[in-house]
């Protein structure tokens, strides 16, 4: 299994520095970067696929679980503060762990042993045409292949299944990354579509269960080749 990239949010610089040492000295973390507020990590970690953020709770200006309702990434997140009575709350956030300061290396490890049994099942999942998303703050399991289109909704997408609809925090550039799949097709800057599931179509939209997604004229000549390859 490949290291886990991982992100140290933490605002005391000896917590900090402490658990970059924690998080070098395991062969299967990989350090990205280390911030010392929220809102700097943000802006990055929002752009950039990570698979492990240690997040510390009690911050100034932005906190843990302010900087958690604005992560776009799906990525798992050990929650680490002084105070034991946040535990409840970061497992309503489907924290991997809540680790209590001040923690041992055990405990550490105990932490980094989940994560790493959760990234393998996630990563099997990936082979079956899951996808892990947060919905309502909780991380959910897609069958991607039940999708039936994608649209834009201002900093998040919809996601249309027969089953309901799932609205997540991410760009649709992002998201479409995340797809890794041939028969997603972006065919309108604000609309991804699954091939699959098309019922008609022309040159102005297409069709998916009475739902008529507009086309980009740019799209066109190559959606007529996509869809004549569809099996």
């Amino acid at each position: 299994m490949r290291t886990l990239k991982c992100v140290i949010v933490e605002d005391s610089n000896v917590h900090r520095i402490l658990l970059e040492r924690l998080v070098e000295k395991n062969v299967q973390l990989q350090l990205y970067r280390s911030f010392n507020s929220g809102s700097e990590a943000l802006s990055v970690i929002n752009k950039l696929p990570v698979d492990l953020i240690f997040l510390d709770i009690e911050m100034p200006i932005m906190n843990g679980f302010e900087f958690l309702r604005k992560l776009k990434v799906s990525a798992q997140v050990i929650i680490i503060s002084q105070n034991p009575k946040y535990a409840l709350e970061a497992f309503d956030y489907n924290a991997t762990d809540f680790l209590l300061k001040p923690y041992s290396k055990n405990r550490f490890d105990i932490a980094i042993g989940k994560a790493i049994e959760k990234f393998r099942k996630r990563s099997l999942s990936n082979t079956d045409g899951k996808l892990m998303v947060k919905h309502n703050l909780k991380q959910v399991e897609l069958n991607i292949h039940t999708i039936h289109w994608v649209e834009a909704l201002g900093d998040y997408v919809k996601v249309i299944t027969p089953e309901k609809n799932y609205v997540i925090l991410s760009t649709m550039s992002a998201f479409h990354e995340r797809l890794k799949d041939d028969k997603f097709v972006r065919i309108h800057k604000s609309f991804i579509i699954n091939l699959n599931m098309v019922e008609r179509y022309n040159h102005e939209f297409i069709e998916i269960k009475d739902k008529k997604i507009p086309i980009s004229r740019t799209k066109n000549l190559e959606l007529d080749k996509l869809l004549n390859c569809v099996d």
